[in-house]
């Protein structure tokens, strides 16, 4: 656990200067030739400046779909501490846990430590944890419920193995995710072989994803995490 905590806490830093680095770089926005050439004329060009508009400052969106099933219980605490680490980085993060129900966490990770935090959202206090795992009935619920709360900005991170217990999958509502999101990433716990086998609908999942991982251990995770933030 130990480890784990310090992994994921220097895997924060890590994120931390990638993004300030990445807002610096975008701070400036695109030269303005009109206001370049005005700007030197009113100088007699001495000495030459460029000009930049502003650059819009965008704020990106995540919202993160974590499941806390039995069969994926190894590392959905891992998963969960990455979670709060990206409420941490951005402004705007919206946290959900799922079995078979859909509950929001973002406020007791805001409001928490890491440690109770985790704690709080794998101890049954926001879902059914006894719950016969269910991803059709949880993306049907994120559909029917905060679709609305997905935009262009909106990037969606789905935790999980796609195993649906053979309960129907519903992809349509995942499909109808990517539809209205910036992106659409998948980290899954199973390695690639093992998909579409047993009750597994990961290569249907898939198909609807903009980017689906491999991530089964901590340096998995470091590996792919500042690839995919926005």
């Amino acid at each position: 656990v130990q480890r784990m905590r310090s992994v994921v806490r220097r895997l924060a830093e890590r994120l931390k200067t990638r993004l300030s680095r990445r807002r610096k770089v975008r701070r400036r926005g695109k030269l303005s030739v009109r206001r370049t050439l005005r700007k030197n004329l009113s100088t007699g060009g001495e000495p030459y400046q460029l000009v930049f508009r502003a650059r819009r400052r965008e704020r990106p969106e995540i919202v993160v779909l974590c499941d806390v099933s039995d069969s994926v219980r190894n590392v959905s605490r891992l998963m969960l501490q990455f979670v709060y680490t990206l409420q941490e980085l951005y402004a705007r993060v919206r946290s959900f846990v799922f079995v078979s129900d859909l509950g929001e966490v973002t406020h007791l990770f805001k409001n928490t430590d890491v440690g109770a935090a985790v704690d709080l959202a794998t101890a049954g206090k926001v879902i059914n944890l006894s719950a016969n795992s269910n991803y059709g009935r949880a993306l049907q619920l994120f559909h029917s419920t905060y679709l609305g709360s997905v935009t262009r900005r909106t990037t969606v991170i789905v935790i999980g193995d796609g195993r649906t217990n053979y309960n129907p999958p519903h992809a349509w509502a995942l499909a109808e995710v990517k539809l209205k999101c910036r992106r659409l990433v998948w980290l899954c716990p199973e390695e690639k072989h093992s998909w579409g086998f047993g009750d597994s609908e990961m290569p249907l999942y898939a198909r609807h994803c903009h980017r689906v991982e491999t991530v089964r251990s901590l340096d998995d995770l470091a590996k792919v995490a500042a690839e995919l933030m926005p």
